[in-house]
């Protein structure tokens, strides 16, 4: 079997093209979309358990939070409380006492780990007791007459060189009896504790507390405790979202609204795609594998699909060059043999059909001009007979001399030996004398004038162009009028093409009236069959268009391309 040697401009190195691009282009687009799948539920996965991480945290936070709460209102309810401050106002206090309400309130939140220390403070804001061990005696600043939380420093409890961060719980007290305010109690949570809620988390993620203001209140150790949050304004265009990509990482808050603060997860974007990257790898493999095997299977199929279609073209560039030899081995199924032996066929009767198509486009034209001259000419003549006839009755020697003149001179010029195509000259030579010749008829119902540039006289146009139109203005617009009637017909140059406007001030016509010009059975066949001839003669882009102003009256305009022609006589 005849080889056939394949170029990148084959078809088969096309089809084999098409195939394997199509089939990358769909492997790309499904290992993109899966993998965008996967990284999207890997997110929504992620977010999610950041999301519950958070929502776990600010329940823990907002348990010890109304636990302190619960317990302040224990102690200062308590009655050995409520009589030492009864008697520190009345100056009865002692050390003893100060000692045994000390031990009491430590026996109230001896099961509560939290809490760091409770100390009570005079209505004046002085310290008069303190579970805090090595109290460093410090006074109530700015004390408030409402339960507030404050972020504050304490002793450590087992080192007294060291301080802890904490967080209190400050509350005025009264005498439960007379409403007397007494003074004030004051719970502190130690950070260490708050930070202990998220370090039973064994993450690479960043837990972390923030003040509205964007200071660090607690940490897990990064970022540092009072530090200044440096995205704190990103939490705050992201409260819808609650997550945001910034600095490498990506972070998940959530509002804290009971000390309007912010419980923020950090993770490293490093850290969130580690567990997707050796899936993305083995996924790639996979497409680049499946890629591999779609390119030999495009190129299999390509060669087996096209093998018969390019013997079948190398034997047509055998044939084209004139060695006329049948193909003795088909390589393909009927199909293609069948196309083969047409292709034979095709090439005798090519020549037959070229000259037959010729002949019918001669014909079409000589039917064209002759059933055009046979709607015109006839009755036109006979009109005009029985004109000089009349005249003749009437002894009216010179308009008789001038009716016949036009008719020999209209006659002559339309019939032009045959001919399809005359001088732009001569068709408004025939033009004139049509004018002529119905204004004797009419008894000079109208007045007409002619323009044209000499220039544009030589040009040739197809013959009896403009009569159909200069009749259907007569018959139809000016023949009506109780006016005189008045037609101008103007020959323009517009560059390439030729442009000839035949006006009237006749009666116009409607819309209704415009769409039965162009019917099949319009008693207006001249104007159809002027649209028809330079559609024939001179294709699509020239032809004819009418429109009729609300000031009455009809406008024609014609188009023709610029042709040379023989020169006016």
């Amino acid at each position: 079997m005849k080889k056939i040697k394949h170029n990148k401009n084959s078809i088969s190195f096309s089809f084999f093209r098409s195939i394997s691009m199509t089939s990358i282009l769909f492997m790309v687009l499904l290992f993109l979309g899966i993998s965008g799948l996967f990284l999207k539920h890997s997110f929504q996965l992620e977010g999610k358990n950041a999301l519950q991480q958070l929502s776990y945290i600010s329940g823990q936070f907002q348990y010890y939070l109304d636990a302190t709460e619960n317990y302040s209102k224990t102690i200062l309810s308590d009655d050995t409380v409520q009589e030492y401050m009864k008697d520190y106002l009345a100056a009865k206090y002692s050390s003893n006492a100060t000692t045994n309400v000390k031990q009491h309130i430590r026996q109230i939140i001896q099961s509560t780990p939290f809490i760091h220390s409770v100390s009570l403070y005079s209505d004046q804001g002085l310290l008069l007791v303190s579970t805090e061990p090595n109290s460093s005696q410090m006074n109530l600043c700015d004390p408030a007459l409402s339960p507030v939380w404050r972020v504050g420093m304490k002793r450590h409890l087992n080192d007294r060189h060291k301080e802890v961060k904490v967080l209190s719980y400050i509350r005025p007290f009264y005498n439960i009896n007379s409403g007397r305010m007494l003074g004030y109690v004051e719970l502190s949570i130690p950070e260490t504790q708050i930070s202990g809620i998220y370090k039973q988390y064994n993450t690479t993620n960043e837990l972390f507390l923030i003040d509205k203001n964007g200071q660090v209140q607690s940490s897990n150790g990064n970022p540092e405790l009072d530090t200044q949050y440096e995205y704190m304004d990103l939490i705050l265009k992201n409260l819808n979202s609650q997550y945001f990509f910034a600095g490498g990482n990506l972070l998940f808050f959530t509002p804290f609204s009971t000390l309007d603060w912010y419980v923020l997860n950090q993770i490293p974007i490093v850290s969130f795609l580690a567990p997707l990257f050796a899936m993305f790898c083995l996924s790639l493999l996979i497409a680049a594998l499946v890629m591999v095997l779609c390119v030999f299977a495009s190129h299999h199929i390509a060669q087996k699909v096209t093998y018969p279609l390019s013997y079948l073209i190398s034997h047509i560039q055998t044939v084209k060059e004139g060695n006329w030899v049948p193909i003795h081995e088909i390589p393909c199924n009927d199909e293609v043999a069948s196309l083969l032996s047409s292709f034979n066929s095709m090439i005798a009767i090519q020549t037959k059909m070229r000259d037959d198509l010729i002949e019918a486009e001669k014909l079409k034209q000589q039917l064209s001009l002759s059933l055009l001259q046979q709607q015109v000419n006839p009755h036109f003549l006979y009109n005009t007979l029985d004109n000089i006839c009349a005249l003749a009755e009437l002894d009216e020697k010179e308009t008789l001399i001038q009716l016949v003149m036009n008719l020999s001179s209209f006659y002559r010029s339309s019939l032009s030996n045959g001919k399809m195509h005359i001088s732009i000259g001569q068709e408004l030579e025939i033009s004139r004398a049509y004018l002529e010749i119905l204004q004797i008829r009419y008894f000079h119902k109208f007045d007409f004038t002619i323009t044209c540039p000499e220039a544009l006289k030589n040009y040739s146009c197809i013959k009896l162009l403009l009569q159909p139109i200069l009749e259907n203005s007569i018959y139809h617009g000016i023949k009506g009028l109780d006016r005189h009637g008045i037609l101008h017909i103007e020959a323009e140059d517009t560059g390439d093409c030729i442009r000839f406007t035949i006006s009237d001030n006749g009666r116009g016509f409607s819309k209704e009236d415009y769409e039965k010009i162009w019917q099949q059975d319009a008693d207006h066949f001249g104007i159809k069959s002027i649209q028809q001839r330079i559609l024939l003669y001179y294709g699509p882009g020239y032809g004819l268009s009418m429109e009729s102003p609300q000031t009455g009256g009809c406008i024609t305009v014609i188009t023709l391309p610029k042709q040379e022609g023989l020169p006016c006589h």
